[in-house]
Order: C-alpha cells, then sequence, then structure tokens
C-alpha cells in the first residue's frame, strides 16, 4: 500500500512540475520574441510584467522539486512499530501519509491525508503504536494499523 501512494504522489508532483516547466518555457519564449517598438515603456512594462510572473512560477516549481526529493527519499520497506516520517497510520476513518503537507489523495478509493509531524494532526499521531487513540477536531480516531 504505501508504495502505491508514494508512486502516486510522486506521479501528481512530476505532472505539476511538468506544467509548470511547460510554462516558465512559454513565458521565457514570448519575453525573448518580444521587440522594442516606439514604445518604450510599454515594451519595458511588459518585460517586467512577464519576469514578475516567471519568477512566480519559478518558486512554485522549486518547492515541487523539492516536495520531489523529499517523497522520493522516503523509505517504502520496513513496517514500523511506532508512527513517524515515512509512516501511513490506518485509521476508521482515514489513512494519515506522514511525510510533508500536500494534502488530501485519493488513492484506490482510499481517502490518504498526506500530512506533516509539525501539523496539528502529525503532532498528535507521531510515534504511536496500532490500538493507540488520538483526539483530533472533538473526533477519537483508533490507530488500526501502520504502514
Amino acid at each position: 500500500m504505501k508504495k502505491k501512494v508514494i508512486d502516486f504522489i510522486i506521479l501528481s508532483i512530476k505532472d505539476k512540475i511538468h506544467l509548470l516547466q511547460f510554462e516558465l518555457d512559454s513565458i521565457k519564449k514570448e519575453k525573448n520574441t518580444l521587440t522594442k517598438s516606439s514604445a518604450g515603456d510599454k515594451f519595458e512594462t511588459s518585460r517586467s510584467s512577464m519576469q514578475i510572473e516567471y519568477d512566480k512560477i519559478y518558486n512554485q516549481f522549486l518547492i515541487l522539486k523539492n516536495q520531489l526529493k523529499t517523497i522520493e527519499s522516503t523509505h517504502v520497506i520496513g513496517k514500523k512499530a511506532n508512527l513517524g516520517f515515512g509512516s501511513i497510520a490506518k485509521t476508521k476513518n482515514s489513512f494519515y501519509f506522514i511525510s510533508i503537507g500536500l494534502g488530501k489523495y485519493i488513492v484506490d478509493n482510499n481517502v490518504i491525508y498526506v500530512i506533516s509531524l509539525l501539523s496539528p494532526i502529525g503532532k498528535l499521531l507521531n510515534n504511536k503504536k496500532i490500538g493507540d487513540k488520538i483526539l483530533f477536531n472533538n473526533k477519537e480516531e483508533l490507530i488500526l494499523d501502520i504502514y
């Protein structure tokens, strides 16, 4: 199960990286095809706006690359007794993959929350074992299994 979840998240991040790379290439190409006209201020304003957009997208690109590196470094093999980084907790209602905060994914019709150890629920789950309970948002969750 863990390998399937990690592979799904890696594919999702790679798709986002690919889209951002396409946008970056498009902006770069468009910026390079702009020609200076007699309206020099308009030219400079257009290039400046494109550079700002490029920088914003490039920062998102770098964040995704770092997230991909972190997810790819997560160990798939081995079952731990306690929850920690790289673990998946199965509860009655959900699965929690403790890694980096990426949000909600659906893998094989299962809701998987990809959370950070620093998140409120990540802090509650850290070092818990099968059979332990946590209270989150006034709901009690029983840890049924650890992957």
